[in-house]
Formats: C-alpha cells, sequence, structure tokens
C-alpha cells in the first residue's frame, strides 16, 4: 500500500511484518485499518512492507514525523507500546534480515544529517507459525493500536492542519 504522492507527506506511517507469519502480518494490517479510518487526503503516507529496508532511506529523506507499527513477542500489558526511538550510529547491523528501528533512524541521521520524530508501535502478537490473517487475540490488540495511531494523527496532523487553513482562510480584523 502506498500513499499518493508520497514525496508530498511530511508524515509516514510504515507497517511491516511476514503476512505468511500469521501474527507477523500485525504491521501491514494495522495500515489497511488506518487507510480504512482515514481515508485519503490526510497528508499522511501509508506504507506496507515485509520489513524495514535501507533502500527506503531516500523517501523519507525530509520526513518530519515516522511511525513504524510491528509485531512482538514479547508480553505487553494492554497488547500495544509505544516507544520514541533515538538515532543509533551503529551501521554494523545492515547485514541482518531486517534493520532494527534506531539504526534505521541514524542511517536517516546519517545520510541526511535529519531523522524524523520516530514512533515504534509494537503489538503483541502470539502465532508465528506459517498461515495468513491474524490470531483473534492479535486482531484486537492490532485495532487498538489502530485506534491509537488514528486519534494520535488526528490530534498531532489532521486537527492542527485544519486549524491552519481555517485561521488562514478568514483572517484576522
Amino acid at each position: 500500500m502506498l500513499a499518493e504522492n508520497p514525496e508530498l507527506h511530511s508524515a509516514w506511517i510504515i507497517g511491516y511484518g511476514n503476512l505468511h507469519r500469521r501474527d507477523d502480518g500485525i504491521g501491514p494490517y494495522v495500515v489497511e485499518q488506518i487507510s480504512r479510518d482515514l481515508g485519503r487526503g490526510t497528508g499522511i503516507a501509508l506504507r506496507s512492507l515485509h520489513q524495514l529496508d535501507p533502500v527506503l532511506a531516500e523517501e523519507l529523506h525530509g520526513v518530519e514525523v515516522l511511525i513504524l507499527v510491528d509485531a512482538t513477542v514479547e508480553p505487553l500489558e494492554r497488547g500495544v507500546r509505544w516507544t520514541r526511538i533515538q538515532p543509533e550510529q551503529n551501521l554494523s547491523p545492515c547485514g541482518m534480515h531486517h534493520l532494527q528501528p534506531s539504526v534505521f533512524a541514524g542511517l536517516l541521521e546519517s545520510l541526511y544529517q535529519h531523522s524524523p520524530t520516530m514512533w515504534l508501535v509494537s503489538v503483541q502478537g502470539n502465532d508465528f507459525g506459517f498461515g495468513e490473517g491474524l490470531s483473534l487475540e492479535a486482531q484486537e490488540k492490532a485495532e487498538r493500536a489502530s485506534s491509537e495511531i488514528v486519534q494520535f494523527c488526528l490530534r498531532e496532523f489532521i486537527d492542527k492542519r485544519l486549524e491552519s487553513i481555517n485561521d488562514g482562510a478568514g483572517g484576522s480584523r
């Protein structure tokens, strides 16, 4: 899933995971739900991927806010955890099967002298066996994460953008 003209967006949401390993597909599932809930024209780019890849760095040059969504095997009290990601300059893990979010942020900072404000939304999964579709428990947690992300976007981006449009349209007297 790709948003229209992603280079024009200052906020991105990327959900990643393996759709053929049941609950590992939580990230793409959440992005699909967010797309349905937010609709188009929000100024937020949405993308589903198998894994974080260094190739994304070029597309994300200049992005101000990046929200990553991924499944975790770690037990979480509410099933969902938000973590603010700080750039890590250790680029040696690039040979692994995917980049850790902090290393990805460090790559952006190294290449462009800028790293977006980055959040990792971890969603607890239960079944990572071969197969498609989320377990019922993971689906409930993924829907909770989707709702939280939509509320965050409404509060942080969409409502503020509408306020600035309305402020500019009416002028002051």
